[in-house]
């Protein structure tokens, strides 16, 4: 990865505001459903994709990517926008979210997730 690829993560303070004021904002959690049943960012969606299985986001949505930590969702945005798709990721990944978490039940946990 190049360094340019900084661009397009978001510190915790942007994607708080982007989660607040954005209503085309989509946060999508790349970890295994027991660490998003743990804790997650409200309203975030748990999926489990790869490069070769790309999300259906739409072209006006705003792609947010948490991992925990950067490495995978950075390596997923830079996919995704080569799919001219508007994403970003969250730096340092779900570790650096201070802003509170919400828990699940795991049995409630990613309906269709393998």
């Amino acid at each position: 990865m190049k360094n340019s690829d900084m661009s397009y993560g978001l510190t915790e303070s942007e994607l708080f505001d982007q989660i607040s004021h954005n209503s085309n904002v989509v946060v999508y959690d790349l970890r295994k459903k027991e660490d998003y049943a743990k804790g997650h960012i409200k309203k975030s969606i748990l999926i489990q994709f790869d490069e070769k299985h790309l999300i259906d986001a739409s072209k006006s949505s705003k792609v947010i990517l948490i991992g925990k930590d950067e490495e995978q969702s950075k390596k997923m945005t830079i996919a995704l926008r080569s799919h001219d798709i508007d994403a970003f990721y969250l730096i340092g990944g779900i570790k650096n979210w201070s802003k509170g978490f919400y828990c699940t039940n795991i049995s409630y946990v990613g309906t269709g997730y393998p």
